[in-house]
């Protein structure tokens, strides 16, 4: 990989960052989620504008040489203060303290910005240099104070947002996608200390009469890479690893809610919907399964046994079950009965809605029940509503 291809994978990982996250700015206008948006646009802009190639295009279209020094300056000072900014309003607390915070760091970073200007415009930087700026312009008047004031901006910020997400991450306990994108930030944050201070050193050497350009051209590549990496995966991982995790979720409940869906559907064959789902829309395939379970529930009422749950739930308390096994146990046990019920046509008479409500279960308490029905020989069900949960049925469990 050459020079200008490794600040190509720059600004691309930025911009994927970018693209992973600008489809939510069609609902989502938070100005926090904005400005995350901003910095990763951004920080793909400026690699973009730091190729080498691009600096030449760039000088070459305005007719200026060097232009693209103060642009590049300016647009990673631009965002340093969108990335402090963002981390003292998620971090400082108060908001009205952090949006002090928030505008002094925004002033003194748009005086930074100003300056840059100032003394380019000021300054002389006749001989066009894509590369080695900072090192040939080291002892230029103003053009030196020019890169020395971007330089302490760009160390000042990097040192600021390590700081920042360490003492964020410290009492960050979930969730834990969070965390985990904290860490990755915290390492990109430090890692950008060698983008600046290998400029430095090298300017220290210009001035000492010492050669240490190699320090910054093999450090700042090197340095440059592996911050936008570990920034890149701290902006995104928290969204993307959140999302996964979510999609995770409703998989594993549409594929554990299965056995009890499929035996009140076989009981009740109008419960399911006969409108199609797109087959990777498991959020809505999943809260129509539980809809329908939740249908299913409510068409078996006729056939509960309020007694059967009574005796159900004394066994429940006997084993000493946790609360969440107990509801599901005789919920289990109930639907069962009922199912079974239902198929021998014998109804029992109908219950009181307000004397006798449904238990309310969520998506995971139904999950629960669904696994408790599909593990007879755990749970057993029962065919008639006078038997005891303690005996087992008279024909043996019935795997329903």
């Amino acid at each position: 990989m050459n020079q200008n291809s490794g600040y190509w994978v720059l600004s691309g990982l930025m911009w994927i960052g970018f693209g992973i996250k600008a489809p939510a700015l069609r609902y989502n206008r938070d100005p926090l989620y904005v400005t995350v948006c901003a910095v990763l646009f951004l920080a793909g802009l400026t690699f973009c504008c730091s190729n080498p190639e691009v600096v030449g295009a760039l000088n070459q279209m305005t007719g200026i040489p060097n232009f693209s020094a103060p642009l590049v300056y300016s647009l990673l000072t631009l965002e340093s203060a969108l990335v402090l900014t963002l981390l003292v309003y998620w971090r400082e607390g108060p908001p009205a303290k952090a949006r002090r915070w928030a505008r002094r760091l925004q002033a003194a970073y748009g005086l930074v910005i100003l300056g840059i200007v100032t003394l380019f415009v000021a300054g002389e930087a006749p001989a066009e240099r894509l590369v080695d700026f900072e090192v040939h312009y080291a002892s230029t008047p103003l053009i030196r104070e020019m890169v020395l004031l971007y330089l302490a901006a760009h160390i000042v910020a990097s040192i600021m947002a390590t700081v920042l997400c360490a003492r964020w991450a410290a009492s960050v306990t979930r969730p834990r996608w969070l965390r985990r994108g904290l860490r990755l930030l915290i390492i990109g944050f430090g890692l950008n200390l060698g983008v600046g201070l290998p400029k430095v050193a090298a300017m220290i050497g210009r001035w000492t009469g010492h050669n240490w350009d190699a320090i910054n051209a093999q450090i700042f590549q090197l340095c440059a890479f592996a911050c936008t990496l570990f920034t890149f995966l701290g902006f995104t991982l928290p969204m993307v690893g959140g999302f996964l995790e979510q999609l995770w979720s409703q998989i594993r409940a549409f594929r554990h809610l299965g056995p009890l869906w499929r035996a009140l559907r076989d009981a009740i064959p109008g419960m399911s919907a006969s409108l199609p789902v797109a087959w990777w829309d498991f959020e809505l395939k999943c809260q129509r399964r539980v809809a329908e379970v939740q249908d299913g529930r409510l068409a078996l009422r006729p056939f509960r046994s309020q007694a059967l749950a009574v005796a159900a739930a004394a066994q429940a308390e006997a084993m000493n079950l946790p609360a969440d096994l107990t509801e599901a146990r005789v919920e289990a046990i109930v639907l069962a009965d009922a199912l079974a019920r239902k198929a021998a046509g014998d109804e029992l008479p109908l219950l009181d809605d307000t004397s006798t409500p449904l238990p309310r279960l969520d998506r995971e308490a139904l999950i629960l029940v669904s696994q408790a029905i599909r593990d007879p020989l755990r749970n057993p069900p029962f065919t008639t509503a006078d038997q005891h949960p303690l005996e087992p049925p008279a024909h043996g469990p019935v795997n329903a």
